[in-house]
């Protein structure tokens, strides 16, 4: 059997963060990154959205959140789908907690040429 997550199982997994929370969100938070990593084939703009929404209930000034941006960061670059305007709406509103760091900054920055098609 594959041990590899597929995009749309790793999209949903941090689009269930929302649900978490404590030391049990943090627990999930660290394993994130490794998962995305993991995962080979392109995400659809639909997972760069579910993905990127899951985190809007997480301290985004937390290492955890940071490193899971940064795991997330490839897959944005790579989507060539055109975004909807509601997979516009919910990267951003997943975001809207993450504060003012680095690895915001760049998924931002990734995200932008989606934004402007």
């Amino acid at each position: 059997a594959e041990d590899g997550w597929t995009p749309s199982a790793a999209s949903m997994c941090c689009y269930g963060l929302r649900a978490w929370s404590g030391q049990s969100l943090r627990a999930m938070l660290q394993a994130m990154p490794l998962k995305l990593i993991a995962v080979k084939d392109a995400f659809s703009s639909k997972d760069v959205g579910m993905a990127c929404f899951g985190l809007h209930c997480c301290d985004g000034d937390s290492e955890e959140v940071r490193a899971v941006l940064t795991a997330l960061l490839p897959h944005i670059q790579k989507c060539t789908e055109t975004f909807e305007r509601h997979t516009v709406g919910n990267s951003l509103y997943g975001l809207q907690r993450c504060g003012d760091s680095q690895e915001v900054r760049d998924v931002l920055a990734a995200l932008v040429p989606h934004i402007q098609k």
